[in-house]
């Protein structure tokens, strides 16, 4: 029998061709594609800003870093995250997922490590869990990716809606 702390909550988030796998406690909740304002001057990965809990959030796009750009349809969801390390208690941000979600329960002996994205800025490690394709995304990296002027084609704020 595993041990409590051999366990992670975590959410598979279907994006593009293959899985995001992230520790249930980084996302403040999944819910239904709002109607999305453009960001004038934000990269391509940036798909606008939604209004969630009466505060603009970016909606991101990250599977335009491993295929082509995503379609927003009927099963489309998004991933509301809280603020990463170092950023203002505010600075909430969404990833666009295909579909809904999947709760999963993660013990080390279920998750098999690959190489396959050994190389990709923003995924930490590649993972096969249950025959699956996923990646942990690199926190630090996007981080980085979301808010550094110079590493982004432009930094991930809404400001510009705000204002």
């Amino acid at each position: 029998m595993a041990l409590a702390s051999d366990r992670v909550h975590a959410l598979l988030l279907p994006v593009c061709d293959r899985y995001l796998l992230v520790p249930s406690a980084l996302v403040a909740e999944v819910g239904v594609v709002e109607r999305l304002t453009p960001l004038p001057l934000s990269p391509s990965w940036v798909l606008g800003v939604m209004s969630w809990r009466s505060r603009p959030i970016a909606v991101c796009d990250l599977g335009r870093f491993w295929g082509p750009p995503a379609t927003i349809g009927p099963k489309s969801r998004v991933a509301v995250f809280y603020p990463l390390p170092g950023r203002a208690p505010t600075e909430f941000f969404a990833i666009l997922t295909n579909a809904e979600p999947q709760s999963r329960t993660i013990e080390a002996p279920s998750v098999l490590l690959t190489d396959e994205d050994a190389v990709h800025p923003y995924l930490a490690v590649s993972l096969d869990i249950d025959g699956k394709r996923a990646g942990i995304p690199d926190l630090a990296g996007l981080k980085e990716l979301f808010y550094d002027p110079v590493a982004a084609e432009a930094p991930l704020s809404v400001a510009p809606v705000i204002a």
